[in-house]
C-alpha cells in the first residue's frame, strides 16, 4: 500500500475520531499501522497488542483561529488578518473533506474508532452515508464563492 493511500487514511480516521473527542493542540501524533490475520489493515492511536506493527509518525497543523469574529469595526490590520486565518481553514476543511471523500470512494473497508475505544468496520450503509456527508462537504467547502 502506498505512503499517499495509508495518508489517506489516517486523515480520514482522525477526522472521524476528532468529531468525538476533545481537540488537543498537539505537534507530532503517533499512529500505529498493522494488519490482522484476515489481511486487514489497521490504523490506531493506541500501541497494538501484537508484535508486527508500524509506528507512523504525523505532524498536526491544528492552529485554533486566536482572534474570535467582533461585532464592532475591525481595523484594517486586524481584518486582514482575520480574513487570512478564515481563508486558511476554509482551505483546510476543503482538503480535508477532499481526502475524506477520496478514501471513502478508494476503499471497500473502512475501519473506526468508536467513543469506548473498539474498533469496527463501517457497514455498507454507514460508509454510504459518510460518502454522501463528505460529498456535501466538498461542495460545502471547496466550491463556495466559486
Amino acid at each position: 500500500m502506498s505512503i499517499y493511500r495509508q495518508c489517506l487514511i489516517l486523515t480520514v480516521i482522525c477526522s472521524f475520531s476528532i468529531s468525538h473527542v476533545k481537540i488537543a493542540q498537539a505537534n507530532e501524533v503517533t499512529i500505529y499501522r498493522w494488519v490482522d490475520e484476515d489481511n486487514v489493515v489497521h490504523y490506531s492511536q493506541h500501541e497494538p497488542l501484537i508484535d508486527d506493527f508500524t509506528e507512523i509518525k504525523v505532524h498536526t497543523a491544528y492552529s485554533p483561529v486566536q482572534t474570535p469574529l467582533k461585532q464592532t469595526a475591525l481595523e484594517d490590520d486586524e481584518e486582514s488578518q482575520l480574513s487570512n486565518q478564515l481563508a486558511s481553514a476554509s482551505a483546510a476543511k476543503c482538503k480535508n473533506a477532499q481526502t475524506n471523500f477520496r478514501t471513502l470512494s478508494d476503499f471497500d473497508k473502512i475501519e473506526v474508532t468508536g467513543k469506548d475505544g473498539k474498533s469496527r468496520l463501517l457497514s455498507g450503509l454507514e460508509k454510504q452515508q459518510r460518502l454522501r456527508l463528505s460529498e456535501k462537504e466538498v461542495e460545502l467547502y471547496c466550491n463556495s464563492g466559486k
